[in-house]
């Protein structure tokens, strides 16, 4: 017999596999929010349109490659359903299973991390939570078929879903920290022994319950680690501006059934009881006769609906659509102008990061080169003097240093005030200053690109439209008004109690109902001229606003190029600065330069850095100011 043969891989599936492999390390290292498909393209050396002919979007991709690295989890599951395995066995077949995939991709912990941090509504938050609910439920479907031979109690059921969570969140933060070497192979063992034992004795189970609260307050530690997609989506969720402005567009969509409301009948139920303490009385022909008896009852149903209103009507419902895409875009304009501050302060607290660790390299190098002259000074070849420019040196630059942590910690709290966190959250951000300087050549294309795009501009052309609308409504204050209504009433008099039949009477009318306003002293036609001058005011705006727009892109766009063309020039400066600093120490140590040269290049230096480090800062800054003008 023909010995079987292997199924080929397709070259399609092979590309497919390598895309995915590619995208799953970049995501693992840097998060997925900061990876985009641009860059998986270029890592891959592959165009995007073939990125997309395999992946239709980002979301695609990001789950492709989740499911693929979820496969153990499947195996794992029909593995620990065997029931001639003991319960101790299953959970050390969990937890090797865990470890096996840690050592088999050592960057997965840093990207689960990432996951557990990322906004609620994003793709892979939303896949983590289903997969972490369908393990979930087998784990709890295990344990109760083993509940009976195992002893265990519901509560003891809950309390190993418990702490496999938190043994597996140690896994990952230990994994991270310290290397999955730190994690010896025999541990999985040893848990599942300890949780065993813990769910059948109550003595253990508070040991197995102390190492659960150990382990979760190790996972709660973990700093909140940001990038700045991950901030921007923070503060969309959690900034009081963003809540306003979702609270603001909920209260014109009740604007909108306000408005249908005036289109739909009007119904109207009322009643009325009447003692007569005294009755009333009429006299005919010189005679007093008693009008109405001791208790009247009447009640009546009403109904009144619109039938034209000089269009009054249509144009309120129109407006009322016309206040929803306002608040839409009030909402959009809210939630950009989040985008672009949320950017440009993570830029900044970048920038003061980088700037911290530039003071303390500078430091560093003035207490080194304190040392060189120290020793040279103790060779008889410098003077104290010397060695006391150079204490000076070190002391003039510690405050520097002092002042940009300074700067960070404040930029921090800032941060995370904009976010809508508390200050004492521990944040770390993940980004760089790695923005690209890519800026158009031609600012004129992007006018158009803005008009289209920026939620102010579209919400002053609603506001243009609803101007235009009142003119027709105050307009039609000269226009005749029919209504229809309907009527159905009750009365009834009584000596004493309800009225019996008798002394009943029942009534149904309907009709329509005409309104012609003949003269209202010119305060119509004031109406009118008010509404007119109003959408006047609101062509100025619009008008105003579009030239606002165009002078805010071509301010971006200066400052962008700007930007870019000094991070161009600064690109080799550092380099630079570092080996003329190089140079002169040697010259220094060889008695061929003085301690004013050495200084001077350690300055030269700081200088540099200093200066490319703002100019990337600015690059990434300007790119959110152009984005925002531009209205991405």
């Amino acid at each position: 017999m023909k010995p079987q043969q292997e199924p080929k891989i397709k070259k399609g599936d092979r590309t497919r596999q390598r895309i995915l492999e590619t995208a799953s390390a970049m995501m693992a290292e840097s998060g997925p929010d900061a990876v985009s498909m641009r860059e998986i393209s270029a890592k891959l050396k592959i165009t995007k349109p073939v990125l997309y002919y395999y992946f239709k979007d980002k979301d695609e991709l990001i789950k492709a490659s989740f499911m693929e690295g979820t496969k153990h989890f499947d195996e794992l599951l029909a593995r620990i359903q065997d029931p001639q395995l003991s319960l101790e066995a299953k959970l050390e077949s969990v937890f090797t299973n865990h470890l096996d995939f840690i050592r088999r991709y050592p960057d997965m912990p840093k990207c689960a991390l990432k996951i557990m941090t990322s906004p609620s509504a994003s793709v892979l938050s939303g896949l983590a939570r289903g997969l972490k609910q369908r393990n979930r439920a087998a784990m709890r479907a295990m344990m109760e078929a083993s509940a009976a031979k195992e002893r265990l109690s519901k509560a003891g059921i809950e309390g190993i879903l418990h702490m496999i969570s938190a043994v597996i969140g140690y896994f990952m933060i230990e994994a991270r920290e310290n290397g999955v070497a730190s994690l010896d192979k025999g541990l999985p063992g040893r848990l599942s022994k300890l949780l065993c034992a813990g769910a059948r004795s109550l003595k253990a189970l508070a040991a197995a319950a102390g190492l659960s609260a150990l382990l979760a307050a190790g996972a709660a530690a973990e700093p909140l680690d940001l990038t700045v997609d991950g901030a921007v989506s923070a503060a969309l969720r959690n900034n009081a501006t963003m809540l306003n402005a979702e609270s603001s567009r909920g209260i014109y969509k009740e604007k909108v059934r306000e408005y249908w409301g005036s289109v739909y009948p009007q119904l109207g139920l009322g009643a009325q009881y009447t003692r007569n303490i005294e009755s009333p009385s009429f006299f005919l022909g010189g005679m007093k006769i008693k009008s109405g008896l001791n208790n009247a009852y009447s009640a009546s149903l009403n109904l009144d609906q619109v039938v034209w209103a000089g269009g009054k009507v249509a144009n309120a419902i129109n407006m009322a659509g016309t206040y929803s895409k306002a608040s839409d875009e009030q909402y959009k304009t809210a939630s950009n102008g989040i985008t672009k501050a949320v950017k440009q302060l993570y830029y900044y607290v970048l920038l003061a990061k980088d700037m911290s660790g530039i003071q303390g390299e500078a430091l560093d190098l003035a207490r080194q080169h304190l040392g060189m002259i120290e020793s040279q000074y103790k060779q008889g070849v410098a003077s104290d003097l010397a060695v006391l420019r150079q204490q000076v040196e070190v002391s003039n630059t510690e405050p520097a240093l002092t002042q940009a942590r300074n700067l960070y910690e404040e930029g921090l709290i800032e941060l995370k005030n904009l976010l809508g966190l508390d200050p004492e959250t521990e944040v770390s951000l993940s980004g760089g200053l790695d923005c690209a300087a890519e800026v158009p050549p031609d600012a004129a294309a992007l006018y158009t690109r803005a008009l289209a795009a920026r939620p102010e501009y579209r919400n002053q052309k609603h506001q243009l439209d609803l101007a235009t609308r009142m003119i027709s409504i105050e307009r039609a204050g000269h226009l005749p008004y029919i209504g229809a209504f309907a009527s159905r009433a009750f009365q009834g008099q009584a000596e004493s109690g309800f009225p019996s039949s008798a002394q009943q009477s029942w009534s149904t009318t309907a009709g329509l109902k005409l309104s012609l306003p003949l003269f209202s002293g010119g305060a119509t036609s004031s109406k009118i001229r008010q509404t007119e001058l109003q959408a006047v005011i609101v062509r100025n705006n619009l008008a105003e606003l579009e030239r606002k727009i165009k002078i805010e892109v071509k301010k971006a766009w200066l400052g962008g190029r700007e930007a870019s063309q000094r991070l161009a020039s600064r690109g080799t400066a550092v380099a630079q600065a570092r080996k003329a600093l190089e140079a002169t120490e040697v010259r220094f140590r060889n008695g061929l330069s003085s301690q004013l040269d050495l200084n001077d290049a350690t300055l030269a230096l700081n200088r540099s850095q200093t200066l490319y480090t703002q100019a990337r800062h600015d690059v990434c800054s300007a790119a959110a100011e152009l984005k925002w003008a531009v209205g991405e």
